[in-house]
């Protein structure tokens, strides 16, 4: 996807943006699974964290490590994050991560429904990282 039909880029308004980082952008989701879902969208259009600078990834591990501070220790929640990254992405869209607000009793994974495709992935993802630790 290129960046001029990004909404990111280009249809996020200012008063939207809660705060920012020097790489990183902070608003509500327009689609949230729970109040308070934020999204964390890079200021550069980058489909996939691994193209991210290291200067980026440390910029958004403490940007992260930051609001996941404020929700737990001022709102009084827990969070999940979730990276979307690479092809599997929303269209019109670059990399960004999601900070969903979590409760106690929440019912968060039993609402999720993730159709199985691959049956021998898990076994395809074992072989390659025991491969690569040795």
């Amino acid at each position: 996807m290129n960046s001029e039909t990004c909404i990111f880029c280009h249809h996020l308004k200012k008063e939207q943006i809660l705060m920012t980082s020097h790489y990183f952008k902070v608003v509500f989701d327009i689609d949230p699974i729970q109040y308070g879902h934020l999204l964390i969208i890079s200021k550069r259009h980058v489909m996939n964290y691994c193209d991210l600078l290291t200067e980026e990834v440390s910029d958004i591990a403490d940007l992260q490590k930051e609001l996941i501070t404020l929700l737990e220790r001022e709102v009084g929640i827990g969070v999940t994050v979730v990276f979307n990254n690479g092809k599997m992405m929303d269209q019109n869209t670059h990399f960004h991560v999601h900070l969903i607000p979590r409760y106690v009793k929440d019912n968060f994974w039993n609402g999720i429904h993730v159709e199985k495709h691959d049956s021998q992935i898990t076994r395809r993802i074992e072989m390659l990282l025991k491969k690569d630790r040795r």
